[in-house]
């Protein structure tokens, strides 16, 4: 099997260096292939192999694009203008190799399974890649055993991604560093830009393998990071960094999540996580859904989630604090065709401290008022008094800030069309974003040919910066050809207005191909 998609957007967004609008002209590229059977026949209950691998090409076509005279091609290139508009790492067709592995299963008369390759994991500790072997022991007493190793895919590195690695930590490759005086000379000019290495990883789990109402599964990964890394932010007075080399802990977690559903009652749902290098539960959540009658399903969720890190990242030395959020849901199918939906509930952000009172007390300290925020630089390294007042337990009693969430949709389809109107609100004290989006689509000719559209009206308000406040209208025009289960096209043009940014325009194209025997 071949298949492929290709993605071609194009677009304006605001620029970091001012008022001028980055043109972004990004091209969406993955190709797949797949081969299956490869004993020969295959026969239910023996051993199948199967390979399977897919590249991916993400390019914008527009970095650069904005840049004109001395600064022009300077995003890439470090002898640019000195380097003042380069950004470390930054690439105009980065590739990636997505997965690539060559597996098997029901070996050892259904005992065995095994991967081995570039492939993912995905549980409740998250979606994870590595280069490295599965091996999955599946037991006639429904329970599985599934033990891993390898390295961890990682950004920098060739035909690797950042996008599975834990975050905090800017990692790239150094390559041309130095030796070239055109290129940066070392860690002193990138110190928050570290070199990405190997990193060692491995894993297991115990799941269960039936019945299947019901399915648990218990997680442990842990990563190490290897190499040379930079242990502050600015160099010293005589220009050198202090670094920290050998292995050491990258992520070190535990997860656990379980799941009940019956069909004709409802379902029940948990996980939790926990982190080893912080020391604390990293998150949990928990759900209830029951089915009341053939049309009606109520639910209940709860979800708790502290930020943490890489343990490489300079995040892990500020406080962070859990955000949980808790909603109710229900959906009704009024009809075979109508069927509506509305969720709410509350999100509760905390943290350590009145953020309300901690800054103007600091004022008070030091300058002896309390309005010399954004006026007076406050650094706790250098002012005892300042150290003093931040560790104070008393100062840094937990706060909460809750936010009052709302969703509401309502959708009329049939085998040709469909009509979908959709609502939402989130609202507390640091601010409002509340707004609404119609679609529809309209497909033709057998479903050859499709139509579509979608107008959106939405609000927002920030208390803290007034003047970023707005009203955005937007509208999205789509049209879509499928000649055979071979392909399909799909364009769309979106056109977004608002006083903050004026009239902006993105044109999306969508080719998909597939070949199979």
């Amino acid at each position: 099997k071949v298949d492929s998609t290709t993605g071609v957007q194009a677009y304006e967004v605001a620029s970091p260096w001012g008022n001028t609008n980055i043109a972004r002209r990004r091209l969406l590229q993955t190709l797949g292939l797949s081969v299956y059977n490869l004993q020969g026949d295959s026969a239910p209950g023996e051993a199948d192999y199967s390979a399977t691998l897919r590249l991916r090409l993400d390019a914008d076509f527009g970095v650069n694009g904005h840049l004109e005279g001395p600064y022009q091609g300077g995003e890439t290139d470090y002898s640019v203008a000195g380097g003042s508009r380069f950004i470390p790492g930054l690439e105009e067709a980065p590739l990636d190799l997505m997965y690539a592995y060559f597996e098997g299963r029901n070996v050892a008369s259904g005992w065995l399974g095994f991967r081995v390759g570039r492939q993912y994991v995905s549980d409740v500790l998250g979606w994870w890649s590595f280069d490295g072997a599965l091996v999955r022991v599946t037991t006639p007493y429904y329970v599985q055993l599934e033990a891993y190793g390898g390295l961890e895919q990682r950004g920098g590195l060739p035909l690797s991604t950042s996008r599975y690695e834990r975050q905090g930590v800017w990692r790239g490759s150094h390559r041309g560093f130095g030796s070239d005086k055109t290129r940066p000379g070392g860690l002193a000019d990138y110190p928050s830009f570290h070199e990405a290495a190997l990193a060692p990883a491995f894993g297991v789990a115990l799941e269960s393998a039936g019945p299947s109402f019901v399915h648990g599964r218990l997680s442990y990964r842990r990563v190490y990071n290897l190499g040379t890394t930079a242990g502050q932010q600015f160099p010293d007075r005589n220009g050198s960094v202090r670094t920290v080399e050998g292995s050491r802990i990258s992520q070190d977690r535990l997860g656990y999540a379980a799941d009940i559903n019956k069909a004709d009652l409802g379902g029940i749902k948990g996980g939790v996580t926990y982190d080893f290098y912080n020391q604390l539960v990293g998150s949990f959540y928990g759900g209830l859904e029951v089915y009341a009658g053939s049309r009606v399903t109520l639910g209940a969720d709860v979800d708790y989630f502290v930020p943490t890190f890489d343990a490489d990242s300079i995040w892990n030395w500020f406080t962070h604090d859990p955000i949980t959020t808790i909603t109710g849901r229900a959906s009704v199918d009024v009809t075979r065709e109508v069927d509506l939906a509305v969720w709410g509930g509350a999100r509760m952000w905390m943290a350590e401290g009145n953020p309300e009172e901690f800054g103007a007390d600091q004022c008070e300290i030091v300058v002896n008022r309390r309005d010399c925020i954004g006026t007076t630089v406050l650094d706790p390294s250098s002012d005892s008094r300042l150290e003093a007042y931040a560790r104070d337990e008393e100062n840094r009693a937990a706060t909460i800030t809750t936010d009052v969430l709302a969703n509401l949709a309502g959708r009329y389809r049939t085998r040709t069309s469909s009509v979908e109107l959709r609502g939402m609100l989130q609202t507390g004290e640091r601010g409002r974003r509340t707004g609404a989006d119609l679609s529809g689509e309209r497909r033709l000719h057998g479903q050859r040919y499709a139509l579509g559209a979608r107008v959106s009206l939405y609000n927002w308000e920030d208390p803290l910066r007034p003047d970023r406040g707005a009203t955005s209208f937007g509208y999205v025009l789509g049209a879509g050809y499928r000649p055979g289960e071979a392909a399909d096209f799909k364009l769309e043009w979106e056109h977004d207005m608002n006083r903050l940014v004026g009239q902006r325009f993105r044109v999306v194209g969508l080719v998909n191909l597939r070949v199979a025997p």
